[in-house]
């Protein structure tokens, strides 16, 4: 199992520790890339995906600003990716895409579970965004079309709830994913990063 993040400079070092402190207290550790030569977050993820190849290998992924709420999601989701040939994470649309894209619900790279064996099945696609996916959706629409399991986590509550994810849900600034995982969504801007510091020094009680 490999838990891991990519982030770049932009990225307060504050972000990045209060990230590994709160694995850290739930005890799991996260792989935090820093990328010196960022060009997109696709990117960073095919290429650290380029040199994987055992199919059993289970790859945990987080957005630098996204949190386990609990010790128990990391290990069903892993669980879940070994007896699946699926995609296990948090459910969200891409809102800048244009229709019907926009509304394709995915599973989103906040966290976003799977094995090699998936990966592979699913052509290994690029992480990249398109004109019909946003980071990380290619491989929804692909397993989809595959008639592959997507194991979605949906909100269940939003501090700043911007945009609409389907009739009964939305998502946004400060999202939680079914108790289990929190998102602050766009922590790369310092004005929006105080939501991801306030909930991690809640749990970590500071």
């Amino acid at each position: 199992m490999e838990i891991i993040t990519f982030y770049d400079k932009k990225i307060k070092p504050l972000i990045v520790d209060l990230q590994r402190r709160v694995f850290e207290r739930y005890g799991f550790t996260i792989n935090q890339i820093m990328v010196d030569n960022w060009t997109t977050h696709g990117d960073a993820v095919d290429n650290y995906l380029k040199d994987i190849n055992d199919p059993e290998e289970i790859i945990v992924l987080f957005d630098i600003d996204a949190i386990p709420l609990n010790k128990k999601i990391i290990p069903i989701a892993v669980e879940w990716s070994k007896n699946n040939i699926g995609l296990f994470g948090n459910a969200q649309v891409a809102p800048k895409l244009t229709p019907p894209n926009n509304k394709f619900i995915f599973a989103a790279p906040s966290f976003l579970v799977f094995s090699i064996r998936t990966y592979n099945e699913l052509g290994r696609p690029s992480f990249n965004v398109t004109n019909r996916s946003d980071c990380a959706g290619e491989l929804s629409h692909i397993a989809t079309e595959k008639g592959l399991l997507i194991n979605l986590q949906y909100p269940n509550h939003v501090k700043i709830p911007n945009f609409k994810l389907d009739e009964t849900h939305s998502f946004g600034y400060g999202t939680t994913y079914c108790n289990n995982t929190y998102h602050a969504f766009e922590s790369r801007f310092g004005k929006k990063d105080v939501l991801f510091i306030n909930k991690c020094n809640s749990i970590l009680g500071i």
